[in-house]
């Protein structure tokens, strides 16, 4: 299932990661607060990296510190969380 991150409408991402895991995207999305829509999918309990749609202004640089933020929470929560590219 493809989504985006956008600031405004990140509150509807809930519904794209599954329930059992901790909602990891929209949290960062909040803390990181990087510019632009970022491109992500669940693959199969997996999370896909955080990917930059360069149209909306959005940098690698916001989606590595996407990516790290994700990752630092799961690592903190004890949750085997696999980013697999996007």
């Amino acid at each position: 299932m493809k989504s985006f991150f956008v600031l405004p409408a990140v509150l509807a991402l809930s519904a794209c990661v599954g329930a059992s895991t901790p909602d990891y995207q929209t949290s960062c999305m909040f803390e990181v607060s990087p510019p632009g829509a970022y491109s992500s999918n669940l693959v199969r309990g997996a999370v896909s990296e955080a990917v930059p749609v360069y149209s909306t202004g959005a940098t690698d640089a916001g989606a590595a510190m996407l990516n790290a933020c994700i990752r630092a929470k799961a690592a903190a929560d004890g949750v085997a969380l696999a980013l697999v590219p996007g």
